[in-house]
């Protein structure tokens, strides 16, 4: 079987690659759940949860508070979102596929299951299902 190498994250610039600034638009958009266009408290709660198991310790809610863009209510941009993992990515790419995957993508970064609302992974199928 070939070995499978996974696309990199960062472009030659530094920032995100365009495939895997689209993965992380998706799963932004799935969180702001009010379509506001940024992540509020409970929002940015629920990512964490999927993400890590647990919501961000205070230190964490500090740095993105400090370091990130924010809007006016001081909920996580979009922007914000994008310059969070691309942080992550420089120093730590695992993580970043680490988060990817839980999120439902493979190395390829092709959506191939999606999160319910019990927080369980369900494949994306398309195809008929059988009765019995």
């Amino acid at each position: 079987m070939p070995l499978v190498i996974p696309p990199t994250l960062i472009d030659e610039d530094g920032g995100l690659t365009q495939e895997c600034e689209d993965a992380l638009v998706a799963i932004f958009e799935r969180y702001d759940v009010d379509k506001d266009g940024a992540l509020s408290n409970t929002e940015l709660d629920a990512f964490a949860k999927d993400t890590n198991g647990d919501v961000f310790d205070e230190d964490t809610r500090n740095e993105i508070t400090e370091f990130l863009d924010l809007n006016s209510k001081g909920y996580l941009t979009l922007k914000g979102f994008l310059q969070m993992y691309n942080l992550q990515t420089s120093s730590e790419p695992e993580e970043t596929w680490k988060d990817l995957q839980k999120h439902g993508y493979d190395t390829q970064l092709k959506l191939v299951a999606s999160r319910n609302e019990d927080g369980e992974d369900k494949a994306n199928n398309t195809g008929s299902q059988s009765k019995a």
